[in-house]
């Protein structure tokens, strides 16, 4: 068996292996969402490209390993990105085992904010944001919870997938359409994705949709900030600071859209 290890920001070790002749990819400690997933969750999300599941060994995942990366550019300009989602977010199917709970909560707005030590008005707006956040995680519907580039990719026939899914469980569809807006992304932004996204699923009033990104996209701060610190990840200091230069001017430019 040969590897090659590909971990990044994730807390399993990911690496690639050749498993009796087949590429996989493999994770050693995969959490208990993602290996319930492959084994239930999976067959039954009829719409959505998703790694087939090779081997379960203990903790140790082994899926398909899906050989082509896809830049951002392309992903946001691919039909196919909002039709697989609208599928899940419309998918009608039950966990029978405990998914990710996604929340925003007040220490983690705290522990974020007192390392990006940003100025006091863009402060009372990110905790003005998170005293509105219930409307992202309320929702009933099934999401991956991680849709950033780096976890889609495309089989050597050109088939569109989408892996990495240990954060996988409830609420907003925003919380998977905000991290394919480039950067914090305009208003204008945010508006081209709903209408892409819209011609899937139109259950959601656009309005409504619109701030909900808006609020999926500042609690992405949040969690992207505690999750660079928490793990000692090297690039830290890039990301943080430029949230510092970014964040305070985009909160200006998207107030008046909650």
């Amino acid at each position: 068996m040969s590897k090659q290890d590909i971990s990044q920001m994730g807390s399993a070790r990911v690496s690639i292996e050749v498993l009796e002749g087949v590429d996989c990819v493999l994770k050693q400690g995969a959490s208990d969402v993602e290996i319930n997933f492959y084994q239930s969750a999976a067959p039954n999300l009829a719409g959505v490209n998703i790694p087939n599941l090779v081997k379960l060994d203990g903790r140790n995942l082994f899926i398909e390993r899906i050989p082509n990366s896809i830049s951002l550019n392309k992903l946001q300009s691919n039909p196919k990105v909002c039709e697989q989602l609208a599928s899940l977010h419309r998918s009608q199917y039950v966990p029978s085992f405990p998914v990710k709970k996604h929340e925003w909560t007040n220490v983690a707005t705290t522990e974020a904010l007192s390392i990006l030590d940003l100025p006091e008005s863009a402060q009372s707006s990110i905790k003005l944001m998170q005293s509105l956040s219930s409307c992202i995680f309320e929702c009933s519907g099934l999401i991956s919870g991680d849709t950033n580039d780096g976890n889609w990719g495309t089989r050597a026939n050109g088939e569109l997938v989408l892996f990495d899914w240990e954060r996988f469980g409830h609420g907003s569809p925003a919380i998977d359409l905000a991290p394919l807006v480039s950067g914090l992304g305009a208003v204008s932004e945010y508006e081209l994705i709903i209408r892409q996204y819209s011609q899937y699923n139109s259950s959601l009033p656009e309005a409504e949709l619109m701030k909900d990104l808006i609020i999926a996209k500042c609690w992405i701060i949040i969690e992207v900030v505690n999750i660079l610190v928490s793990r000692n990840n090297p690039e830290t200091t890039k990301y943080i600071n430029w949230y510092r230069s970014n964040v305070p001017q985009w909160l200006a430019s998207v107030a008046n859209a909650l």
